[in-house]
């Protein structure tokens, strides 16, 4: 299995990024991390971590189209500027 970990401080940018989003705010209110999970799920083999949001807020496809390419650009772009590490189990 491959492991692949994420710096903490990397995961606060993720989290202040997500707050600072304007579409977010209108969509969850602030604070907008607090509407949002982080879940694990452990299948096959293999840990997958995502964001969701913790289902307090009905959104319709737009808003959740959205929300997807918002979570995914922050998370990449935070990823991307190398503040995380792998290695192997």
């Amino acid at each position: 299995m491959k492991r692949v970990g994420i710096r903490m401080d990397a995961l606060a940018q993720i989290i202040e990024d997500l707050n600072k989003n304007e579409e977010l705010r209108n969509i969850f209110g602030e604070p907008v991390a607090g509407r949002l999970l982080v879940i694990a799920e452990f299948a096959d083999g293999d840990v997958d971590l995502r964001i969701e949001e913790n289902g307090d807020v009905g959104m319709g496809d737009t808003e959740s189209r959205r929300f997807v390419e918002i979570i995914d650009r922050v998370v990449f772009t935070n990823l991307n500027r190398s503040q995380y590490s792998s290695g192997s189990n």
